[in-house]
């Protein structure tokens, strides 16, 4: 068992862990109610402690690397901000992760600019 993710976040180590589960490959998180039982959460403020903090762990030592970067790519910024697209039926600016006009609901792939 290897750790691959390490968090004061509880919620962020949750969502890696369901990416890793996307991939097909089992983990495990340690600590994962630990640091909130410490003096009901005061300790951990006045003294951030990672070892008690959740760590995510991939169960077989040969997924290690194949977590790392499945977890890595997803940490990566976009390599530059993908552009809007013009709606050819209303003629409306709609953002690029839209795949149809958010004002007229015409789909992207007719006519878009």
């Amino acid at each position: 068992m290897k750790e691959v993710f390490r968090s004061p976040d509880h919620a962020q180590v949750s969502i890696f862990a369901a990416i890793l589960e996307n991939e097909g490959i089992p983990w495990f998180i340690h600590n994962s109610s630990t640091q909130q039982s410490l003096l009901r959460g005061v300790l951990p403020v006045l003294f951030p402690i990672p070892e008690f903090w959740p760590a995510l762990s991939v169960l077989d030592d040969d997924d290690y690397p194949d977590a790392m970067k499945v977890l890595t790519d997803v940490r990566k910024p976009d390599a530059s901000p993908a552009a809007d697209w013009k709606c050819a039926s209303c003629g409306e600016m709609v953002p690029d992760n839209f795949t149809s006009c958010w004002k007229c609901q015409a789909g992207r792939g007719n006519g878009a600019v």
